[in-house]
């Protein structure tokens, strides 16, 4: 059953947890698109504006001048250098180069040319913007290609601030250049010897991207965590459910089985007497009916406090118990003084500690006893050491009255406490098997408790002992 009760629990999860992946790789999927759509028209508007004032320009207005500048008046030199001796190349190019970077970022026009593009559009103030060179690529004699600059190549001669993972940083505050906020790409070439290739990119986001879009898709979001609160709800409901109906079916299970066996006991023993009884023999002389007599008077009191025991939780659980006043300590003395006239257990000591002021409870009598005294059978049933101890005390406290059985048996798991008090339940241990009883004693106390309006808990260790607490409103 343990196994079975495993694979149910294992397909549940697993079913719940793909669930809950189908709902996140949705809402995911969601926001991949959203952010791939995000700011489709501003970026189309500020593409249109950026390439028609760079036409006939690089970079930014104004920018081709100084790119020439750099790269046209020192491409013979750097020719000679290339073929003459890579290493005077290498240090050369980057001179020429970080001048070059130098004078870019000192000439931007970009700033001015995003601020009017903005205005224009009406876009956010906090849009910014990245402007990066990725790569360049000079033309020698004979359509010679020869690359002076990459951004995945070292470029030595660049500050770490200046460098991003797509190129050398011209202008802009943007950090986070991404596929997503590209406006423009740009590759410009030249079919001449000794001219140079150049590619650039723009690009322009907000500064908080990540949180506008999740804005966008709150109610997206809100929904999915709707479902998915909808789907755990429903599952532990469901699979709460099928558990105690499962518990329920087992416990009325083993209520048929502990009643046959509770009710059998005693009725095989009384046919057993009376077909002896019916014994020639035996009739025949009258000192051996006596003991079969006896046999079936014990037996017939015991089918008859089992028929009572159920009887009386039907009667609590169907109509309202008729209390009179009685004096708390009192009538504890009475039951206890009772229960150890009769108690047949040896070693085992049931002591009552009550407070010094009298108490005065409403109560009925009969099923406050009755009880009391299930309680205190428990406490001796399970129990396994050599000497047994109840102790019952009584305090007022807090304008109440609490009533506390302690004992030293062999306690309730933490997993169990919360099922002791449903009907039918029997708490099943190695070495508690054995022990007779229908599961009916502790809902019985707790039928009890309610229905006098009291509350009742219970503290237990194992292998050290329980108490339960039985809470009684009191005005003075």
């Amino acid at each position: 059953m343990r196994y079975s009760l495993s694979i149910h629990k294992g397909i549940s999860l697993l079913g719940l947890t793909l669930l809950i992946s189908v709902l996140f790789y949705l809402t995911y999927n969601t926001f991949k698109l959203e952010d791939e759509q995000y700011q489709a028209v501003e970026k189309t508007l500020i593409n249109d504006r950026y390439t028609q004032r760079i036409r006939n320009d690089k970079l930014f207005p104004g920018g081709v001048a100084i790119i020439d500048r750099y790269l046209m008046t020192n491409i013979h030199a750097l020719e000679s250098a290339y073929h003459l001796d890579r290493d005077v190349f290498e240090r050369e190019k980057n001179k020429v180069l970080d001048s070059m970077f130098r004078a870019l970022r000192a000439g931007n026009t970009m700033d001015v040319l995003f601020a009017e593009i903005k205005t224009e559009y009406k876009l956010d103030g906090d849009l910014e913007y990245l402007l990066t060179i990725n790569a360049i690529q000079l033309v020698f004699e004979n359509m010679h290609l020869v690359n002076i600059y990459h951004a995945n190549q070292p470029s030595p001669f660049l500050a770490d601030s200046l460098k991003t993972t797509i190129g050398a940083h011209i202008g802009g505050a943007l950090n986070t250049p991404l596929p997503q906020n590209q406006i423009a790409s740009i590759t410009v070439s030249n079919a001449e010897d000794y001219n140079y290739w150049m590619t650039f990119s723009l690009h322009a986001d907000h500064r908080n991207r990540t949180w506008r879009i999740m804005k966008l898709m709150m109610p997206t979001f809100l929904l999915a965590l709707f479902a998915i609160g909808c789907v755990v709800s429903i599952y532990y409901v469901t699979y709460r459910n099928w558990l105690r109906q499962k518990k329920l079916a087992e416990m009325k299970s083993d209520f048929v089985n502990g009643i046959t066996h509770e009710f059998n006991t005693p009725l095989s023993t009384i046919i057993v007497a009376n077909k002896n009884m019916q014994n020639s023999k035996i009739q025949a002389n009258t000192e051996n009916i006596r003991p079969l007599t006896k046999i079936i008077e014990r037996q017939s009191l015991r089918l008859q406090k089992l028929f009572d025991q159920l009887m009386d939780i039907t009667t609590m659980d169907n109509s309202t118990l008729q209390k009179e006043p009685h004096e708390l300590n009192q009538l504890l003395h009475e039951i206890v003084n009772d229960y150890n006239v009769k108690l047949s257990v040896q070693n085992t000591a049931v002591a009552l500690r009550t407070s010094r002021q009298p108490l005065a409870v409403e109560l009925n009598k009969f099923f406050f006893t009755t009880m009391l005294l299930n309680l205190f059978d428990n406490a001796i049933k399970y129990n396994h050491n050599d000497h047994k101890q109840i102790t019952i005390a009584t305090e007022l406290a807090d304008h109440a009255i609490k009533i506390q059985i302690s004992d030293n048996g062999t306690g309730i798991p933490n997993k169990e406490i919360e099922h002791v008090f449903e009907k039918f339940y029997r708490f099943q241990k190695q070495g508690t098997r054995h022990i007779p009883g229908l599961g009916l004693g502790l809902y019985y106390t707790y039928q009890c408790i309610k229905s006098h309006g009291w509350t009742l808990s219970v503290v237990s260790k194992e292998a050290v002992g329980s108490q339960f607490s039985i809470l009684i409103p009191y005005k003075s």
